[in-house]
C-alpha cells in the first residue's frame, strides 16, 4: 500500500492534468469575481463569491480524475503495479486516496484565492466561524467526488472511456442539481398566496436527499452560502465514500486488466 501511494503521489506531483485543473478552477474564480465586481449595480457581499467557482468543481474534477487514472491504464502502469502487489484492493484504495487529496488541494487553493482576493473588492460580511464550518463541510464534498470518479475511472479501465463516462456523469449531475435546486428554493407562500410551484411532503424529502447526495448539489449550496441540512449532507458523504470504496475494491478484483 505504501509503495502504491508513493508511486501515485509521485505521478500526481508531475501530473499536467492536475496543474491544468487547478489553473482552470483559479480562472473560474477570477472570472466570476470580475463579473460580480463589474456587472452588478449594487454592492456584492464577499459571501457570494467565496464558494462561487465551486459550482464548476464537479466537471473540472471529473476531467482531471478520469485522465489521471486513465493514464495508468493507457500507459501500462497498472499492469506493472499488479505484478508487485498482492491485493488489487490496495491499488483501488491508493487511487482513491491520491485523487481525493488532489480534489481537496484544488478546493482549498481555490477557496483561499477567492476569499483572499475577494476581501479587496467586495463587502466583507463573512463571519470567520461560519466560513470555517462551510469550508469543512465542503471537504466532505471533495472526498466523495474524488472517490466516486476514481472508482468509475478504474472500472472503465480505459482513458477514453473513463473521460466520456465521468464527464457525462458530471454534466448529468449538474443538470440534476439545477432541477432539484429550482424545486427546493420554491417557497410555500408568495405574497401571502399559496405557491403552486411549491413541492412538499415526501417528494420534497426525496428531492432534498437527491440534492444532498449530488456533489453538484452540495456545491450549489456552498456557492449560495446556504447549506440546508449539514448533518444529513455529512452522513451522505460518509456513506458515499464507504459504498464507492467497497464497490471499487470488490469489482476490480474481477476485472480483466489487459
Amino acid at each position: 500500500m505504501i509503495n502504491n501511494l508513493k508511486a501515485d503521489f509521485m505521478r500526481l506531483r508531475n501530473s499536467i492534468a492536475f496543474r491544468i485543473s487547478l489553473i482552470v478552477m483559479l480562472l473560474f474564480s477570477a472570472v466570476f469575481m470580475f463579473i460580480q465586481a463589474t456587472a452588478m449595480d449594487y454592492t456584492v457581499p464577499l459571501s457570494r463569491v467565496i464558494f462561487l467557482p465551486i459550482s464548476m468543481y464537479g466537471v473540472t474534477m471529473a476531467a482531471f480524475v478520469s485522465v489521471f487514472v486513465g493514464t495508468d491504464f493507457s500507459d501500462g502502469f497498472i499492469r506493472n503495479k499488479l505484478l508487485v502487489t498482492d491485493r488489487r484492493s490496495t491499488l483501488v484504495l491508493s487511487q482513491i486516496i491520491v485523487n481525493s487529496v488532489a480534489c481537496v488541494t484544488v478546493y482549498c487553493t481555490v477557496t483561499a484565492f477567492s476569499a483572499g482576493v475577494g476581501r479587496f473588492f467586495f463587502e466583507n460580511n463573512v463571519n470567520n466561524a461560519d466560513l470555517i464550518l462551510y469550508f469543512l463541510w465542503g471537504i466532505g464534498m471533495c472526498l466523495s467526488t474524488g472517490c466516486m470518479f476514481s472508482v468509475i475511472s478504474i472500472l472503465c479501465g480505459n482513458k477514453t472511456h473513463a473521460v466520456i463516462v465521468c464527464m457525462g456523469l458530471a454534466f448529468g449531475m449538474l443538470f440534476l442539481c439545477m432541477h432539484t435546486n429550482a424545486v427546493l428554493v420554491q417557497q410555500e407562500y408568495k405574497d401571502g398566496v399559496l405557491n403552486p410551484h411549491y413541492t412538499g411532503g415526501i417528494k420534497r424529502i426525496i428531492y432534498g436527499i437527491l440534492h444532498d447526495a449530488n456533489p453538484c448539489g452540495q456545491a450549489a449550496q456552498l456557492s449560495a452560502w446556504e447549506v440546508w441540512h449539514p448533518v444529513r449532507g455529512f452522513f451522505i458523504n460518509l456513506l458515499m465514500i464507504s459504498v464507492w470504496s467497497a464497490l471499487g475494491c470488490i469489482l476490480f478484483r474481477k476485472k480483466d486488466v489487459r
